[in-house]
């Protein structure tokens, strides 16, 4: 049961910087599902932010200006610091950027050789955080819950395409009892990678059930030059009681997916299986 009477701004810029605990967070994500306004205005000051990340991204692969460069030569023992440093540094600002987590990098036997779902820690990716966003913003809608029908499907997926700059398909969910109902382009959130429109771009494709049940694929980009790590799979979780949505998500080489719904998490990792399956495993 949602105990937020009202809701203040500071409380949602709060929850865009990832400043709440993990409890208020839920208490937020539950607000969301229930306040589609609000939802919305949190998805535009991610998108905002992630801009303002992206300003000037360029810089960090300009080399050490000359100056600094001489002063580091004459001291071997700081510059070797110095370069740790640098390195830890950028390494750690694209981690944040992209939004990933150390869960990513297990290895086992699930589908295609990758790591069987685990639930997530705490440090859940904030692309994940922003596909459970979306779905509790578009699925409630009934008049217009996606830009592009499922009936256009071959213009959606080049549409989409090109604006993510990446190849997307499809899955077919009919045989699991989902059928596709279309999709939309999103702004990137808090995992926007820095600079150029195709980092900028996510997309939404929206899925319902005979009764009426809806879940939501979300695909993200990670940043050109992102080492691909090995595909593991997690769940997360945003809100609480009849708010609950899980997510099920990987990355599969530059693509992030997040698979979300009310949903069991033994039905939501059999969907997943099902959609890493048609999409190809790397």
């Amino acid at each position: 049961m949602n105990t937020i009477k009202n809701m203040d701004e500071a409380t949602l810029h709060a929850y865009v910087d990832g400043q709440l605990t993990p409890y208020e967070a839920a208490e937020v994500a539950q607000w969301l599902q229930n306040h589609p306004d609000d939802a919305q205005r949190v998805l535009s000051w991610r998108s905002q932010r992630a801009a303002l990340q992206g300003l000037h991204a360029e810089m960090l692969d300009e080399p050490l200006p000359p100056a600094l460069l001489r002063r580091l030569q004459a001291a071997p023992a700081a510059a070797a610091n110095a370069a740790q440093f640098w390195r830890q540094g950028l390494a750690a600002a694209c981690l944040l950027a992209v939004g990933l987590a150390g869960g990513w990098y297990g290895h086992a036997s699930w589908p295609g050789g990758a790591s069987p779902p685990q639930a997530s820690g705490a440090s859940t990716p904030a692309f994940v955080r922003d596909a459970a966003i979306a779905h509790v913003l578009y699925q409630p809608e009934r008049r217009h819950p996606v830009e592009v029908g499922a009936d256009q499907q071959e213009h959606l997926v080049q549409w989409l395409s090109k604006r993510l700059g990446q190849p997307l398909r499809v899955p077919d969910l009919r045989a699991d009892g989902f059928a596709l109902m279309g999709g939309r382009l999103l702004p990137a959130g808090e995992a926007q990678g820095g600079g150029g429109d195709h980092n900028a771009a996510r997309a939404q494709f929206m899925y319902e059930s005979a009764q009426g049940q809806r879940l939501t694929l979300y695909v993200s980009v990670a940043p050109a030059g992102q080492a691909a790590a090995p595909t593991a799979f997690h769940f997360a979780e945003q809100g609480q009681g009849a708010g609950l949505t899980r997510s099920f998500y990987w990355i599969d080489g530059a693509l992030g997916y997040a698979l979300s719904g009310p949903f069991g998490q033994e039905q939501l990792a059999r969907l997943g299986s099902q959609v890493y399956a048609q999409l190809g495993a790397s």
